[in-house]
């Protein structure tokens, strides 16, 4: 575990007050993803437990971003967010978490703790400091915003809702046997949703893997597919030798219909 806000030659970025807390318990993790942030300016403070978290939370009044995983002994992530809530409600504290492999229910759960990002191993500092970034301007804003009253709670990013509908696979797999229960239909078109809810293209080669199916029978479900109307296929405007897979207007309804009937069932208010 290391606390140290500063290596040399980073810039005056990396002099500054943490404002990012990440919580791990595996210390490599920890240590490559602080190494990683502090490469791109964000300076951190770092633990190895809840309990040691809330203690660097209680004596660090400048953070403003926790970066936790979910999968931790005695206190995991979930709990660790419900003990930050009313803190957060007083001092504004925006919430990322990390997993390798999450459920369904602990994923929505650290949502509904208006979490403003979720996110899956393997992690690449990037997209940690994207995230981090992103958190730390809602921050910022809710600060602008505040008047002195409780908030209601806040909607969830409905692409964020999407990662916590794909997560579950990640889950089944990991407590069942791998393709057990392989649908590569459904699989192609729960990827197409998220990638539209985050304004993301996705080629025909990508949803092929994203299926895990062999190429040969996801080719022939995404003949399936577009035989019925749930998706087409479209040259790529950046690059016409690559053709993209999209939902059709029938199709993203229907997934719309679906997310939508999933989130009432949790109880959750999607943006």
């Amino acid at each position: 575990m290391r606390n140290d806000s500063s290596k040399q030659g980073l810039g005056e970025a990396s002099m500054a007050e943490p404002q990012v807390l990440l919580v791990d318990d595996d210390p490599d993790v920890l240590e490559e993803l602080h190494d990683g942030l502090s490469m791109l300016g964000i300076p951190s403070l770092t633990a190895t437990t809840a309990v040691e978290a809330l203690d660097l939370v209680q004596r660090n009044d400048p953070l403003k971003v926790i970066v936790t995983d979910l999968q931790m002994p005695r206190i995991d992530g979930i709990e660790l967010l419900q003990k930050l809530s009313v803190r957060r409600r007083k001092h504004p504290m925006a919430a990322i978490v990390i997993t390798g492999h999450a459920s369904l229910d602990r994923a929505v759960g650290a949502l509904r703790l208006q979490a403003v990002d979720f996110l899956q191993k393997p992690l690449a500092a990037e997209e940690v400091a994207h995230a981090i970034h992103r958190a730390l301007a809602i921050v910022e804003d809710e600060a602008l915003a505040a008047n002195g009253e409780d908030d209601p709670p806040a909607t969830i990013a409905r692409p964020n809702y999407m990662k916590a509908l794909v997560a579950a696979r990640a889950d089944r797999d990991a407590i069942f046997q791998a393709g057990l229960f392989s649908d590569p239909a459904w699989e192609m078109m729960l990827d197409l949703a998220v990638a539209e809810a985050s304004a993301r293209p996705i080629s025909v080669t990508s949803l092929c893997i994203a299926s895990g199916a062999p190429t040969t029978t996801a080719l022939r479900r995404i003949d399936e597919l577009e035989e019925v109307g749930l998706v087409k296929r479209v040259p790529d405007a950046r690059d016409r030798r690559r053709i993209l897979v999209v939902l059709t207007e029938l199709g993203r309804s229907r997934m719309e219909a679906f997310v939508q009937r999933q989130a009432d069932r949790f109880g959750i208010k999607l943006d």
